[in-house]
This record gives C-alpha cells, structure tokens and sequence, in this order.
C-alpha cells in the first residue's frame, strides 16, 4: 500500500503498527453483511498528542514521519487516563482494536480533530533548541495519524475532515490557502482514492469524491470549523468569509449532485444545532433564551438548514464529531418532519472524561441506508494507563438497544420523543453517551438541554423546545 501513498515526507515504516493491543487476535463479528449489505467504520477525535513524552519531540520536530513510529516504539510512552488526549499507546492500541474485530470495512470516516489540544503552546515548550517550526509540525502530526488510518486498514479509502484543532496558527483559526492546507491536501487526496475530487481542498479544505460502495451516492466533505461560534481568522491574510464561501461551494456541488439524479452524504466536524453542553452550563442565566448556545454562528446554521430544505431528499446523512460523545441529531424539514440524521461519533481522546470508542456502521450498499452500528470501548481505561493490558469490547449494537429499525432520520425522531418520556431508557442513554463514564456528562437536572437538540436543529425549534418546558 505504501508504494500508491507515498510521500517524501509522509511514508512510514512497513511495521508502523504492531498488533499490541488487547484485541491482536481475531473475534466474533458482530455484523454478518448480507447481499448488498456492507460495513464502515467511524474513527475519531484522536487529538493525537505527540507531546506526550516531551524528551521525544526534538527528534520527532526533526525526523520525517517515516520515522516516527520506531521513536514512539523506542520509547517508554503509555496511554494516559481521562483528562489527557490520545497517546500514541493509546492510538494505536484503538486501531488495532478496530482492525481486528473480524469484520471487513468497506471505507473508513473520520470526523476531525487530529490534533491535540493546546498544540501551539505545547510545541513551542518542548521543541528544543532550533525547532523546524509549528507549521511543519502540525502537518506532519496530521499526516501520520492519516498515514495511520490508512495503513491499518488496508486497501481501502480513508475520508476525513479537519476539526477545530487541525490548524498550524491554533484552536478554532484554521486560514484557508495556508501552508497546512496544502501539506495535507496531497496525502489525503491519495488515501481517498480519488485524487480528483481535491482540486479546491488547498483553498478552504473541502473536497467531494463518488461514494466508494454505493451508486449514484456522493461524498462531500466540509470544513466547517469556518461556521463555528468559535471560529476566529486571526490568521486568515487573505481576509473574505471563508465561512460564506464553505457554505457557496456546497450549494453549488449539492445542485450538481441533484441534477445528476445523485444523493450525497456530508461529512463535518462540528454537529448542526444547539451545543446542549454549553446551555446546560449557562442555565443559570436570567433568561431561558440567554442559556441557549448554538455550535455554529446563527446565520450559518440558518444557511445550512435553507440549503437542507432547498435539496430536500438530496442528502439522508450526515456525520460528525466533535462533541466526544455518543449522540444524533435530526434536521427537520420546513414542517417539522424528519429530513436528515446526524450522527455524532464518541472520540478516542478521553480528555473529556469518556472512555474511549469508535463505532461500526452496517448499511446497504444499493441506497446508501444505515441499518444499524455497533460502539467498541477501552473498559479499563485507568488500568491501562497503570500498565495494564487494554481491554477492548463490544459496548452496544444500535437497534437492538433502542428498538428501532434503523438509523434513519424518522427512527432517530421517534427516539428522541421516546427519550423524553421513556426513564430507564433515557438513563440508558445518558450512559451510553459518555461511553459508560463514571462521571456522566448528562445531568438529569438538565435534561431537556440535551433532549431538546436530538430533534431540535433549529434555533427557534430548540428555543420553543426548551424553554416551554421550562
């Protein structure tokens, strides 16, 4: 495989990811894919942190990524417990878990934040003396967990998206036509098979490629760190909105793809909606309304949500990250019916105090429809950072747990509205959510913060939706 992805600076050594992990050895499937049935797997949010042990990362700033692994190998580098990002121990140990659960994937998503948190600051301390600069190790970190992704998993497209992290000028202030765009840009064009689609990936970090499975199904994947609340362009010289002009280029390839007779799946960092961690944080405001905290600046959402009603039936599915945790949420119509589901995908990192996951997706591959998924998680999260083998295991499988039929946008709707009246499920949830976290991140006290952005896109639907019951 390395010899179709090379890159100078990107190839990695032939034995970078050795079979470590508690899960080395084959297990029972939990998905047999029947005729026109196929699987993906959803991978995220490692916010890799190479800073780990700091005496290594005056080697790594001067090393080409075809030698980092046998650093990371040589050294005495652990996985690290809630509260830290993904170490390479840690990394590796959840590719290794996923590659070897007896299934084969048809392709694999993953949904942002390569980096780790406080990148800039931490690289600027442990660099030594004569760095080779921020920039050029930003995307060489990004380029070696790709290379990663790519790697375990064999012949097989990787597509991915960059999150809040994934900047050389920090969190939340990606620049479009920058150095990072243009160092990664190559590297994922080759690891999604169709280099073709990345023509304009340097500009703003987007790019559309053909569904690898699926007819008539295309994949758009958007950088809309651009529509975060968050979002800052202090480094962006070329001034303009490049939030405006994420959201122009995707009406314009969601119009191609209608009139083509096409559907599209978009792939995203940051999820559509009410940011219910934040309003739950702020209920203490003198207002219902003041608490209320959206992920994307208002009129972007706005936006989206117009493009999502004008190619109605264009797009089924959505997938994201972000959050850390377990989740969905549906985008409505302009009638309150059910439109497109989103899937929120729990993170390897467990910075924010979930155990770490990824999560299995079946699907048929004629129309593109999800017929259920199934999370893995590190159960032994602290034990492994003692030293421990790391223990890898089922956590749950969708539809069995939740008694739907699938994971369409109408199942997702009908349950949200069961979680609002259904106790033990909601606990259930509520569990599930945080990846079984003994500190769970759902506050019963604030439950409708979180029941309301399942089903509740939009700011006045999330708006009539909370405050009413409060």
């Amino acid at each position: 495989m390395f010899d179709r992805l090379a890159i100078a600076f990107a190839t990695l050594a032939a034995a970078s990811l050795p079979l470590t992990g508690a899960q080395a050895q084959s297990t029972e499937p939990v998905f047999y894919p029947g005729t026109n049935e196929g699987l993906f797997l959803i991978v995220t949010d490692f916010h890799f942190d190479p800073f780990s042990d700091p005496t290594l990362v005056p080697e790594l700033d001067k090393s080409p990524v075809s030698g980092w692994t046998e650093i990371f190998k040589g050294a005495a580098e652990s996985i690290k417990s809630y509260g830290n990002d993904a170490t390479y121990s840690l990394m590796v140990s959840a590719l290794d878990a996923a590659a070897t659960q007896g299934m084969t994937y048809d392709y694999v998503l993953y949904t942002g934040d390569y980096l780790s948190h406080h990148f800039n600051d931490t690289y600027q301390k442990t660099a030594g003396d004569n760095p080779q600069g921020v920039t050029s190790f930003a995307i060489k970190t990004t380029q070696y967990v790709s290379q990663l992704l790519g790697d375990t998993f064999g012949d097989i497209p990787v597509y991915g998206v960059l999150g809040n992290e994934d900047s050389a000028c920090g969190d939340y202030q990606l620049a479009p036509d920058s150095a990072f765009l243009e160092g990664v840009g190559e590297q994922w064009a080759k690891l999604s098979r169709q280099p073709g689609g990345f023509q304009a990936f340097k500009h703003d970090g987007f790019y559309k490629v053909t569904h690898p499975t699926v007819p008539d199904q295309d994949i758009i994947a958007l950088s809309n760190v651009y529509w975060a609340k968050h979002y800052s362009d202090a480094c962006n010289t070329n001034g303009g909105d490049p939030g405006k002009d994420v959201m122009t280029w995707l009406d314009e390839q969601l119009a191609e793809t209608q009139q083509a007779g096409r559907k599209a799946q978009l792939l995203m960092h940051v999820p559509p909606g009410a940011d219910a961690r934040d309003t739950a944080r702020h209920a203490d405001k003198e207002t219902c309304e003041a608490s209320i905290h959206l992920f994307w600046q208002e009129h972007y959402l706005t936006d989206f949500l117009e493009l999502m009603y004008k190619y109605a039936g264009t797009v089924d599915y959505t997938f994201s990250g972000h959050t850390h945790m377990d989740g969905f949420t549906v985008i409505n119509d302009a009638s309150g019916e059910p439109l497109i589901a989103n899937q929120i995908t729990a993170s390897v990192s467990p910075v924010f105090g979930n155990n770490p996951a990824f999560a299995v997706f079946l699907y048929d591959k004629t129309s593109g429809a999800v017929k259920d998924s199934a999370t893995f998680y590190l159960t032994n999260l602290e034990a492994a950072a003692a030293g421990a083998k790391p223990d890898w295991q089922l956590e749950y499988d969708y539809r069995s747990t939740y008694a739907v039929p699938d994971l369409s946008a109408a199942s997702r709707a009908s349950l949200a509205k069961t979680l609002q009246n259904d106790e033990p499920l909601r606990q259930r949830f509520s569990n599930l959510y945080a990846v079984q976290s003994a500190t769970p991140e759902i506050d019963p006290v604030y439950w409708q913060a979180y029941g309301c952005a399942l089903d509740a896109t939009s700011p006045d639907a999330y708006k009539a939706c909370l405050c009413s019951s409060n």
